[in-house]
């Protein structure tokens, strides 16, 4: 056993080196297609982060999913069916989704005007679980094929 393998197993011995205890709550995803599924998720993740622990991956439009670098692109548009336990909104959020909506440009880049905005939409990377009980109906999904090349 090297040195690092019998220092950690003192450490653990000892009580040392254990993390902070990880608090999950209870929120449920309803998908696109109407399946609803209640996952435990961990407190302070975003939606997105808590939806993609799970496997369900919330569209971004970006290229392989995942968020934008700068939290601008308001693409991972959701809807908040109960916000129960959720963060609350914060002007760069609110601001994000007005300019998606507009169709400012994003990244260098012009884009076309977004969908209509709800009094319900939040964006997935920038809402918070702090409780459980939120309800949340995902609008898209990511499509891994989207992102294949051609076939050769």
């Amino acid at each position: 056993m090297s040195r690092f393998g019998i220092r950690k197993k003192l450490k653990s011995a000892l009580g040392f080196g254990k993390g902070p205890e990880i608090t999950t709550r209870s929120i449920t995803f309803v998908l696109p297609d109407g399946t609803e599924r209640t996952l435990e998720v961990e407190q302070h993740y975003s939606l997105l982060m808590a939806a993609d622990a799970h496997g369900i991956t919330i569209s971004t439009g970006r290229r392989a999913g995942g968020t934008c670098p700068d939290g601008k692109c308001g693409l991972c548009r959701v809807q908040i069916l109960d916000g129960t336990g959720l963060s609350e909104m914060k002007t760069f959020e609110d601001d994000t989704i007005e300019a998606h909506v507009r169709g400012d440009p994003h990244e260098g880049r012009p884009r076309k005007p977004g969908p209509p905005r709800l009094d319900n939409h939040r964006l997935g990377c920038h809402t918070k679980v702090r409780e459980g009980g939120a309800r949340i109906q995902i609008e898209a999904l990511f499509d891994p094929d989207s992102i294949k090349g051609e076939a050769e």
